[in-house]
Parts: C-alpha cells; sequence; structure tokens
C-alpha cells in the first residue's frame, strides 16, 4: 500500500508541471523516481523478512514442544518409580532386621519428590525449554528413577532376609514344641527317667577347665533367642534324665564349644563340673528328643556354625 501511493503522488505531481520540460524538472523527476525505487525495495523486501521470522519461530516452538514432550515422558517413568518406591517402603515396615535400606529409600522419595516439583515449575512457566535444558532435566529424572528402583532391590532383599530369618525361628520353636510334648507323654506314661541307665565314664580328666558355661534361666525359644547364655529347657532334661539340657546359639555363644572333643572339662556355676562324653550331630530342626541317648547327666545343644541342618549335643558327665 505505501508502495502504491507513492506512485500516485508522483503521477500527480508529474502531472501538474508537464507543460515545460526544463533541466530542473528532468532533475525532480531523477529523485521522485529514487524515492520510488527505495519505497518499492522497502516494501517487498519487508515481507521476505517477515517469513523468515516467523519460520525460525516456528522451529523454535516445534523445538521446545519435542523438549517438553521428552520431559513429560521422564517425568512419567519417574512418577511409576516412585509410587513403587512408596509401596515397597510401606510394606517393609517391621519386616526388616536392621532399617538402613528403609532409611536409604525414604531418603530417594524425598529427593525423588524435589526433583518432579522442579522440573514440573520450569516447563509451567515459561512453557519453553531450551534444548540443553531439557537434555540436563532428562539425566537428573533419569538417574533419580535408576536410584529409587535400586534402593526398592535392596529393601526387598531385606524383607526376603527377615523372612528367612522368621521361618528358622518358627523351625526351631517347632522343633522345641515337639521336644516338649515327647518329654509329657513319656511322663504321662511313667516311662523311667534313665537314672537307672548305664552312665558311660568319660575320657580321664584333662588338667583344667576348658570352659565356664552359664546358664541364666530355664525356658524355651523366647529365653534361647535372648542371646543372653545357655538355657536350661528343662522339659527335655527330664525326658532324657539330665540335671540339664542346656541350649544356645552358635552367634550368642555356642561357638565356643566348638573344638570341645571327650574328655574336655566343662563348669556349669550352680551345676558342678562335668565332662564331656561325647556328641551327637548332624540333627535337623525338629528331630525328635528320642533320636539322643539318655541317661547322662547333662547336655549341651548348639548349631554348628549356625546351620538348621546340623545340630550338635555335647553328652556330659559329671566329674565333680
Amino acid at each position: 500500500m505505501t508502495t502504491i501511493g507513492h506512485r500516485g503522488l508522483v503521477f500527480e505531481f508529474s502531472r501538474a508541471v508537464a507543460p515545460t520540460r526544463s533541466s530542473t524538472d528532468a532533475a525532480r523527476r531523477v529523485v521522485l523516481a529514487a524515492v520510488v525505487v527505495l519505497c518499492l525495495g522497502i516494501a517487498f523486501a519487508q515481507p521476505a523478512t517477515a517469513s523468515s521470522v516467523r519460520v525460525a519461530d516456528a522451529a523454535r516452538v516445534d523445538s521446545s514442544r519435542d523438549a517438553v514432550a521428552t520431559m513429560t515422558a521422564s517425568l512419567e517413568e519417574l512418577a511409576r518409580a516412585t509410587d513403587a518406591a512408596r509401596v515397597a517402603w510401606d510394606a517393609s515396615a517391621d519386616r526388616v532386621l536392621e532399617e538402613s535400606s528403609r532409611r536409604a529409600l525414604e531418603k530417594s522419595i524425598v529427593h525423588a519428590e524435589t526433583v518432579t516439583a522442579e522440573v514440573k515449575e520450569r516447563m509451567i512457566w515459561p512453557l519453553s525449554i531450551d534444548d540443553a535444558v531439557a537434555v540436563s532435566a532428562v539425566a537428573t529424572i533419569t538417574e533419580t528413577a535408576d536410584a529409587l528402583d535400586a534402593d526398592v532391590v535392596a529393601v526387598d532383599d531385606a524383607v526376603d532376609a527377615w523372612t528367612a530369618e522368621q521361618k528358622r525361628l518358627a523351625a526351631e520353636a517347632e522343633a522345641r514344641r515337639k521336644a516338649e510334648e515327647a518329654a509329657a507323654a513319656a511322663a504321662a506314661s511313667g516311662r523311667s527317667s534313665g537314672a537307672s541307665a548305664p552312665r558311660p565314664t568319660g575320657a580321664a580328666p584333662s588338667s583344667g577347665v576348658a570352659l565356664v558355661e552359664g546358664i541364666w534361666t530355664s525356658g524355651g525359644q523366647a529365653q534361647i533367642d535372648a542371646c543372653r547364655g545357655s538355657v536350661n529347657v528343662a522339659a527335655i532334661a527330664s525326658y532324657l534324665g539330665g540335671a540339664f539340657y542346656a541350649a544356645e546359639h552358635w552367634g550368642c555363644g555356642g561357638s565356643a564349644w566348638g573344638g570341645l572333643g571327650a574328655g574336655a572339662l566343662v563348669q556349669f556355676p550352680g551345676y558342678g563340673t562335668y565332662q564331656v562324653a561325647g556328641r551327637v550331630g548332624g540333627l535337623a530342626y525338629g528331630a525328635d528328643a528320642s533320636a539322643l541317648p539318655s541317661g547322662y547327666a547333662g547336655y549341651y545343644q548348639t548349631c554348628i556354625g549356625g546351620s538348621s541342618t546340623n545340630m550338635t549335643v555335647w553328652l556330659l558327665t559329671r566329674v565333680g
């Protein structure tokens, strides 16, 4: 429109001065023509510049949209990992032997929530993400999601360890229950305690006491698990005819018996001094007390190396 307007002005002005064709008029026409050409150049140049700007803007918009889409997909994956982590954290309450793995998972969940909030804030205002910023954000999101997944695996492993320990304790308790039932059945039937059974004589006493073993109480599985020393399981002692049947976890003191063989002297404060006459090994949890020979003055039980398939019982005779 600007160009047409200038052409109209030139045409009208030229008609008004047309009667005389002086050199001055010629010069004026040259100047006006130059103005017209210049205006035409400007007019024709403007659309081309605007078009290139619009193309560049469109490219930036497309790039920003791609970056936002990539970040959105990454956030969805992080949300999945965060939800799974919360489920694992809730489900593992009171189901681990110690809390370090749950504390690490809880810390990772809080970090994931912070990363999610920060990335969403960038996407909402302004809704234009630079490619470099998007790449950095996606890397952070991916790293956070991977850390969550690894912490969930660690908590799952801790729960598995806790479950295995509960099964072990339950098996041990069941073995004790069966032994107590057998002792009660024997007592009810009037079976002899075995006091008249021949008592084997051990090897000659050694020069000194090899071990002092304290029996801190009488009881069952709960007292043994307290790990305060050996526990006299009175029902089994009565069934076998001994003064005591001491039981103890390997890790709570039972390992001290590992090297004791026949002839070793062991002092039990309050019960006297006893000599190892032999031992019965390779028993599994759940074995009946009848698998042991009766008639010894005392018995001591532990599991070699903590193995549930290698319960060992030392047979003791009193020497002092």
